[in-house]
């Protein structure tokens, strides 16, 4: 991969990315977790346990490459992306939820991404895997996401006119800085690679994302939880933080191929998305028509 790509915009792209986060949270949607913490508990074990249980099992037995295997463990592994907050507005569903679970599960991936991607390494390359260190893997992660989203926290603290000011474009800004990181993931090793490489992760990278989000959405019914939060949880599991993923996979794997189930991921994951919000809202509008005709 070119080495300005991988190792200047990647992690500046990251940085903004998470910047944008910390700009619209406030230690309230930390508080917020108090406030209902059984789906707050429940969406974090779902994406930090269910996902990359599902992604090891799915590509355990899949005649692909390692480098993929471990590249969707490591996409699962991911927190979800700050698109899931939007997303959740635009499904009717409960986004403080969306919010607070976005906010911890990205301050936690310092430890959690790396113990994941150590173990994807292991299961699916073993000798032969990289040398990347579970220290210097968080170091890298705390310094891309914690250290923007607290500096997104602190322009919130000392001027929130000026965050108020900036929100509605950096969420615009957050989703273009996304958009170009896949597309220019996705064409950097020219098309005849990309095709090739988009055939070998396109069919497992939508199975993950149809899987954690029947996954999530099945448990958060069983559990009789709201629809709203149903809905927050199914897309907090079903967006997740692609970028990450790719930063990760060019930065410190040192391989696009790694990088590639996030890529296309990143691309799939709204057409998922869209078609579950159609449903979410079209379910909403049919649950009011007929509490309005029991009234």
């Amino acid at each position: 991969m070119d080495s300005l790509f991988v190792q200047v915009l990647l992690p500046l792209a990251l940085a903004f990315i998470m910047f944008t986060l910390g700009v619209g949270l406030t230690i309230a949607d930390f508080k917020r977790i108090a406030l209902q913490p059984k789906a707050f508990l429940v969406g974090t074990a779902l994406q930090f346990i269910s996902l990359p249980v599902i992604a090891i099992v799915l590509v355990a037995f899949l005649p692909i490459p390692s480098t993929v295997k471990v590249g969707v463990v490591l996409l699962a592994a991911c927190p979800g992306g700050t698109t899931s907050n939007l997303l959740t507005h635009m499904a009717r569903g409960d986004v403080a939820l969306s919010v607070s679970l976005t906010a911890t599960t990205s301050l936690a991936s310092v430890v959690t991404v790396p113990l994941v991607l150590m173990i994807a390494l292991a299961l699916f390359m073993g000798p032969g895997a990289p040398e990347v260190g579970m220290v210097s893997t968080g170091v890298v992660i705390f310094v891309l996401t914690f250290v923007p989203v607290a500096l997104g926290m602190a322009v919130r603290k000392l001027s929130p006119g000026l965050a108020d000011a900036l929100a509605p474009y950096s969420r615009l800004m957050s989703g273009l800085v996304f958009a170009a990181v896949v597309v220019a993931t996705v064409i950097n090793d020219g098309i005849g690679e990309t095709v090739r490489r988009l055939t070998q992760a396109g069919a497992v990278s939508l199975a993950l994302n149809l899987a954690a989000m029947g996954v999530a959405f099945a448990v958060s019914s069983w559990l009789a939880f709201k629809m709203r939060q149903r809905i927050a949880l199914t897309l907090e599991c079903g967006l997740q933080n692609a970028t990450l993923a790719i930063v990760v996979a060019g930065s410190l794997l040192g391989d696009i191929v790694y990088a590639m189930p996030a890529a296309v991921y990143g691309l799939l994951m709204f057409g998922t998305a869209g078609l579950f919000i159609l449903w979410a809202r079209r379910w909403s509008k049919a649950a009011r028509r007929a509490r309005a005709m029991a009234r």
